[in-house]
């Protein structure tokens, strides 16, 4: 890491101008959508946020009275300083563009928002939509043999709503920007890309420097063509894909400035200096690469504006993520789940989806997806996104914050996204007959194709012939660097609800692993939206399930909680369904999911033994913080001269540690939710060899008191995390990682002390041979014909699961081991 570094600033753009929409006023859900209103926060109640503490390694408290010591923060990320808008240390400060053509710059926040309060249309007016989206940076891998950067920026253009080469709106009633540009409902079902309205499209182009001595307006950019993925059918905006590559630096890290030049707008005709400036870092050959880690960065439509407003909006901690960028710029953000809610388009599309919602139960399946239903749907994915990421459209006051800063981060921390509820919430897991339905299924299509080209810069078709993802979804294997891979996993496209990955995608996962991961890698991250280590949920399951059919559901919720009018345990949701048992089947740790579960452990518990690598699970989705980990029971019958992984961590194998962040942006957990969490949180065997255990992680609140409720497992705070590459030996061979959870503070203003998580190097030797002995044969899991991790069962050890009888350990569902599978020898 190269701290000495100069960091290279960029400015917050201003808040795009947006019209605010109150909940009340709003007529339906037709009026929303023809007049890009797209929506309004739902009713519901916030639960008391709760706070954070320690780590299983090493545990730091929060200084008297709220404050922190340097000392305890991440190298390089200090307390946040206070947010300062407008400040660059670029030679030519670079002025944001804002949607309308002007050029502004940065202002204090307060004169931002009181001149979009004074500009603001009136209401029932529809919004002027912009004529280029973007640019958002994405990270897609390194090569290590010639030590190049690949990444790939994304820019939005549409040359109708350009007046004269400039971009302005047009008038009112004529042209894309009016209700008028909503085509009658089915007139645009589409299969893939749409042809343009004019034969003649200007490509835009990206310009980029990336050494220490040039920039815009001083020496020659290297410029990147862009290529045309895909046409919006609704309102013609084409997709541009410019692949970057880049040499890593051999010793210093580099700042890369680059400029999006689109010559059909008059406005970006101009000299360098007087374009917009984005930046980002790659990092050097020598460096310890650094990662944020984040998840849910939208709020959820039934957050009411009273919550939203208890916690200060959306801003508090994205503002926070990026004073730490500003301040030691990441290489990675990683996404896991969230960077889009579509929990909305069943409200904001229900005039079309109207013959699906109002059918009964058994006649719901049998509805037809319609041209209707995919136009509305279509239009509405795509406004969505822009509504969330860049703004436009209008929304909640106490999102806009979040919206300008998403935009910000797009464009400055090339990402790495895997898809959560960038469907709909739960999609997956609701009963067969809701999920094989024509309707779901044409929803899911929708709603996958946007998370391919926003989030991935690709197309569903693209995504696998030449982009490199994996599997029917969006699965990728990637390289951090020669030390650190990471393996992200879609555990939403592919999802049903009897597994969540597909049998061939995991055939094709791990053989994928094998070959792109480079030899000297020390660490895999693997990143799912749902945790792999988290509490158990069967009992609740069986509890719900009894409560809901026996009418004691209201009962249950007034003794939990009397004063709670929001309850997801006892909620019902549009389809009849109580809404905990759906997302309780959503987890990992669901009893519909164990078989994978553990298909999907052991398997890279093989990868880590034979690879001497750490293998770390990273994610979300769960909007509370817990760190988790297996490992391997300590038993003295088994040699540690023989068996080494009962040395300890650093030689065992099986164990992995769990980092689960809570969302950037939305509600934390309830109380109600945090105490069954941490009811079914108890250590418990995950298989003969193999315990699965939540630390203790939050053993003092971040105000220096003890945790509610003495929950010191699970946390209820907004968050996100940090992982840096460390050198644990000083050797600069194996480096390990080092894990930081940013907490939200008690007064919502930003984040506190951070709790800290050593995750060292694997160093599992290789043990000698006897004299006369064959080598070992090491063979990983394999899925053959009728032989699927739903029935798998790994070849069992019988000594081992007599040792574990003896001792009384037990499976969750009450059997013995070695009845449902073993693990491999040890």
């Amino acid at each position: 890491m190269n701290d000495q570094h100069q960091q290279q600033q960029y400015s917050p753009p201003p808040m795009q101008q947006q019209q605010q929409q109150p909940s009340d006023d709003m007529t339906g859900a037709a009026a929303r959508l023809a007049n890009l209103q797209l929506g309004s926060p739902g009713s519901s109640n916030h639960g008391t946020p709760v706070h954070v503490t320690a780590a299983p390694t090493r545990s730091y408290a929060p200084a008297a009275g709220g404050g922190a010591s340097a000392a305890n923060y991440a190298p390089g990320y200090g307390p946040p300083p206070p947010a300062v808008y407008g400040a660059s240390t670029m030679q030519q400060a670079p002025q944001r563009e804002s949607f309308d053509g002007g050029a502004e710059q940065g202002r204090p926040m307060q004169a931002q928002q009181q001149q979009q309060q004074q500009q603001a249309p009136p209401m029932g007016l529809p919004p002027t939509l912009p004529a280029m989206v973007g640019p958002m940076v994405q990270f897609v891998d390194v090569e290590l043999e010639r030590a190049l950067w690949h990444g790939s920026v994304l820019i939005l253009t549409n040359e109708a709503f350009l007046v004269h080469g400039r971009r302005a709106a047009p008038a009112a009633g004529v042209g894309p920007g009016s209700s008028s540009a909503f085509p009658a409902a089915g007139a645009s079902m589409h299969a893939g890309p749409t042809p343009v309205a004019s034969s003649v499209q200007q490509a835009p182009v990206v310009e980029v420097w990336d050494d220490a001595q040039h920039g815009p307006g001083a020496g020659k950019p290297k410029t990147f063509a862009t290529r045309a993925i895909y046409t919006e059918p609704t309102f013609q905006y084409t997709f541009w894909r410019a692949d970057i590559t880049l040499p890593l630096p051999q010793e210093s890290e580099a700042d890369v400035l680059y400029q999006v030049y689109w010559a059909a707008d008059e406005a970006a005709i101009q000299s360098h200096s007087a374009r917009t400036t984005f930046s980002f870092r790659i990092p050097a050959q020598a460096s310890q690469w650094r990662m944020c880690v984040t998840s849910n960065a939208q709020f959820a439509r039934r957050v009411p504006e009273a919550a939203r407003a208890g916690l200060r909006g959306s801003g508090p901690v994205f503002r926070d993520l990026l004073a730490k960028h500003r301040a030691n710029p990441f290489h990675v953000w990683i996404g896991t789940g969230g960077q889009f809610s579509g929990d909305g388009v069943w409200d904001d599309c229900e005039p079309a989806l109207r013959p699906f919602l109002a059918a009964d139960a058994m006649r719901r399946p049998l509805v037809q997806w319609t041209a209707d239903m995919a136009a509305a749907v279509e239009r509405w994915y795509f406004l969505e996104y822009l509504r969330q990421w860049f703004g436009v459209g209008g929304s909640s006051p106490l999102e806009q914050e979040a919206q300008a800063l998403f935009a910000q981060a797009a464009a400055a921390m090339p990402y790495s996204f895997t898809p959560d509820v960038e469907i709909f919430p739960w999609y997956g897991s609701y009963t067969q007959a809701l999920h094989f339905s024509p309707v779901f299924n044409g929803i899911r299509h929708v709603g996958a194709k946007y998370y391919a080209l926003f989030q991935a810069h690709t197309t569903p078709t693209l995504a696998h012939n030449e982009h490199g993802f994996l599997g029917e979804g969006y699965h990728s294997v990637k390289k951090l660097g020669p030390y650190t891979a990471l393996l992200t996993l879609d555990t939403r496209t592919e999802r049903q609800p009897a597994g969540i990955i597909d049998r061939h995608a995991y055939d094709m996962l791990f053989g994928e692993l094998e070959a792109r991961v480079p030899p000297t890698a020390t660490n895999l991250i693997v990143v799912a939206s749902n945790p792999v280590i988290f509490p158990r949920t069967k009992n609740f399951e069986s509890l719900l399930r009894s409560a809901s059919s026996s009418g004691l559901t209201s009962i249950i919720s007034y003794a939990v909680n009397a004063k709670q009018a929001r309850n997801d345990w006892v909620m019902k949701d549009r389809f009849g369904e109580t809404v905990a048992v759906t997302k309780l089947n959503d987890f990992w740790t669901s009893a519909l999911h164990k078989s994978e579960r553990s298909f999907l452990v052991r398997t890279l518990q093989d990868f880590a033994k034979r690879r001497s690598c750490r293998v770390t699970f990273a994610s979300g989705h769960v909007n509370c913080l817990s760190a988790a980990h297996f490992r391997t029971y300590t038993d003295s019958k088994y040699d540690p001269r023989k068996y080494p992984e009962q040395r300890g961590f650093v030689s065992d194998y099986r164990s992995m540690i769990q980092l689960t962040v809570s969302g950037l942006v939305q509600e934390p957990a309830d109380s109600l939710t945090l105490r069954a969490y941490h009811f079914a949180g108890k250590s418990a065997p995950f298989d003969v060899m193999t315990e699965e255990k939540l630390y203790h992680t939050f053993n003092v609140d971040v105000n220096g008191l003890p945790p509610p409720n003495n929950n010191q497992k699970l946390l209820g705070r907004r968050s996100y995390g940090i992982i840096i590459e460390h050198d644990f030996d000083n050797d600069r061979q194996r480096p390990g990682l080092l894990s930081f959870f940013y907490v939200e503070n008690e007064a919502c203003s930003g984040t506190a002390t951070p709790y800290i998580i050593n995750i060292p190097p694997l160093r599992y030797p290789q043990l000698p041979l006897q004299a006369g002995a064959a080598p070992p044969v090491e063979v990983r899991p394999q899925l053959r014909q009728g032989v699927t991790y739903r029935s798998y069962v790994g070849p069992s050890t019988t000594a081992a699961a007599a040792t574990m009888v003896e001792r009384g350990h037990v499976d969750e569902d009450g059997a013995e081991y070695g009845k449902e599978g073993g693990v491999t020898d040890p």
